[in-house]
């Protein structure tokens, strides 16, 4: 019978590390596809409240509009593309959001919140598009939530992995 308890202590074990980290929700979305995205901040840096959050996008999102948060100023940089491309209303862009910041809160510690963005998902299903984010806190603390799976390292080995949205296939128009 002590097993169970042991079972369920390593399971918990195993679960709530991944509370700690930035998550994206939802963590899928058909490729393509505009999804509204929320980058959940589950806390602060070591005990300190978290004052900012910069989110860099792939290079292959381009449409990008964060939404205002009360309390918080709202940054966002943009690049030139090199070749335009459409905009999705019949017109073309050059230029695309690449970095979102949302400074000010600050958010306390003990407190998660969520920061919102409608992006456009890259249009190729079947992998994963990641979404780099910089927490900064009171005290000058960071934490880069930026590392990237590859064959050396594993998703599961991460310390601090970059929040992921996994394309899936583009839906059918008669599709619900």
């Amino acid at each position: 019978m002590r097993l169970a308890p042991m079972a369920a202590l390593l399971m918990a074990a195993a679960i709530f590390p991944a509370f700690a980290h930035v998550t994206l929700d939802p963590p899928q979305a058909p490729a393509g596809s505009y999804v509204r995205t929320a980058f959940r901040v589950p806390h602060g840096c070591s005990g300190a409240a978290t004052e900012r959050l910069t989110l860099r996008l792939p290079e292959d999102v381009f449409s990008a509009r964060p939404m205002p948060k009360p309390g918080w100023r709202l940054t966002i940089t943009r690049r030139t593309l090199d070749e335009p491309a459409p905009n999705g209303h019949g017109g073309q862009r050059s230029e695309v959001v690449s970095e979102i910041t949302w400074e000010g809160g600050p958010l306390p510690d003990d407190q998660y919140e969520e920061f919102v963005v409608m992006v456009q998902a890259p249009a190729v299903a079947g992998r994963r598009a990641y979404f780099p984010v910089t927490q900064s806190c009171t005290g000058g603390a960071t934490a880069a939530w930026a590392e990237v799976p590859d064959a050396a390292h594993p998703a599961d080995s991460l310390r601090l992995p970059a929040p992921s949205l996994l394309l899936l296939p583009a839906r059918s128009a008669g599709a619900h």
